[in-house]
C-alpha cells in the first residue's frame, strides 16, 4: 500500500470515530486525482479543513426539535475580555426549536406587541380567522370582523369580544387589510406579512431576555449556510444570525441595532442543549 493510501485510512477511521453521529455522510467525496498526485498527508488535510463538505452533510436538522435548549450571554465567545451577565433560575430564558407546520397557500403574518414581543398568526383562503402556529405561546384562534372600511377590526374568541382595535394611520395595503398599527398603547399592535418559504423551522425565546436587546417572541428560521441559519423578518429587530459553534451550541448574533432612545445590550448569546434530557414527545411535536 502506498504511504499516502496508509495516512489517508488512518485519517479517515479518526473522523469516523470522531463525528456526531447525527451528521450525515455526505455524497461528496475527495477528488481522486489529488489522492493520487498529493504528495503529502499534509496536501490532503488541506483539502479537508477547508472543505468540510466533503466529510459531513447538515441536510436534516429535524433533531433540533428534540431538545429543549438554554440561552446565557456569549459575548465572551467573539471578546474574551467582556463582562458577562449571568442569569439565575426563573430569570433565565428557554428556547425552543419546532418545524413549521401551515397549510399551503396561507397569509402569514409577523406580529410585534409595542416593541418587544414577537409572535405570527396565520389566515387559510376564508382569511375570516387568525390561527396560531403550533407549540406557541398564542393557542387561541380568533375570528376577525373588519368596520369603517378596514379602519376597526373586531376580534372575537369563543364567541365573545376579544379585542377591539382602531388602526393608527393610513391603510397601506388593500389586499392584506390586517397589515398595520392597531390599538393604543400599552397593546399597540403591529402586524406585517412575512413570506415563510424555504423556512421549515422556527423557535421561540420564552421570556424577556434580562439586559438584551434581542426580543423575546418566535423567530421564523432559514438555513443560510452549511452549519447557519438566519431569521427571516419582517421588522428590523427580528434579524438574527444562528451558526453551530460545535455539535450542541449555537451561537446567536444580533444583526441589527436600536434607536438611540432604546436601552439594551446588542451583543451575541449561546444557545445550548444537553444531549442527556432530550424534550418530552408530545403529539403536537
Amino acid at each position: 500500500m502506498k504511504r499516502i493510501d496508509y495516512v489517508l485510512l488512518i485519517l479517515i477511521f479518526c473522523l469516523g470515530c470522531t463525528r456526531n453521529p447525527r451528521i450525515t455522510d455526505s455524497h461528496q467525496s475527495i477528488d481522486p486525482e489529488l489522492i493520487e498526485n498529493a504528495q503529502s498527508f499534509d496536501e490532503i488535510s488541506y483539502e479537508i479543513n477547508n472543505n468540510p463538505e466533503i466529510i459531513i452533510s447538515w441536510d436534516n436538522y429535524d433533531w433540533l426539535t428534540e431538545f429543549d435548549w438554554s440561552l446565557s450571554d456569549g459575548r465572551y465567545y467573539v471578546n474574551p475580555l467582556a463582562e458577562n451577565v449571568y442569569w439565575m433560575g426563573n430569570m433565565s430564558p428557554k428556547v425552543n426549536i419546532y418545524k413549521l407546520n401551515i397549510p399551503q397557500d396561507s397569509d402569514l403574518y409577523q406580529i410585534r406587541l409595542r416593541n418587544e414581543h414577537f409572535y405570527f398568526m396565520y389566515q387559510t383562503d376564508g382569511k375570516n380567522k387568525l390561527y396560531p402556529l403550533d407549540n406557541t405561546f398564542y393557542k387561541n384562534i380568533l375570528e376577525i370582523t373588519y368596520a369603517n372600511n378596514y379602519s376597526r377590526i373586531t376580534l372575537m374568541l369563543d364567541g365573545y369580544v376579544y379585542s377591539n382595535q382602531n388602526r393608527v394611520g393610513e391603510q397601506n395595503n388593500v389586499d392584506y387589510p390586517l397589515v398595520g398599527l392597531w390599538g393604543n398603547l400599552p397593546h399597540l399592535t403591529e402586524y406585517r406579512a412575512i413570506n415563510p418559504s424555504e423556512c421549515f423551522y422556527y423557535l421561540e425565546i420564552d421570556k424577556k431576555i434580562p439586559d438584551f436587546a434581542i426580543r423575546s417572541g418566535t423567530y421564523l428560521l432559514k438555513q443560510t449556510g452549511a452549519k447557519q441559519f438566519e431569521t427571516i423578518s419582517s421588522f428590523p429587530d427580528g434579524q438574527l444570525r444562528l451558526e453551530f459553534i460545535d455539535d450542541q451550541s449555537m451561537l446567536i448574533t444580533p444583526l441589527f441595532t436600536l434607536p438611540d432612545e432604546e436601552e439594551g445590550i446588542i451583543g451575541e448569546l449561546i444557545m445550548s442543549y444537553n444531549p442527556n434530557y432530550p424534550r418530552f414527545s408530545t403529539e403536537e411535536d
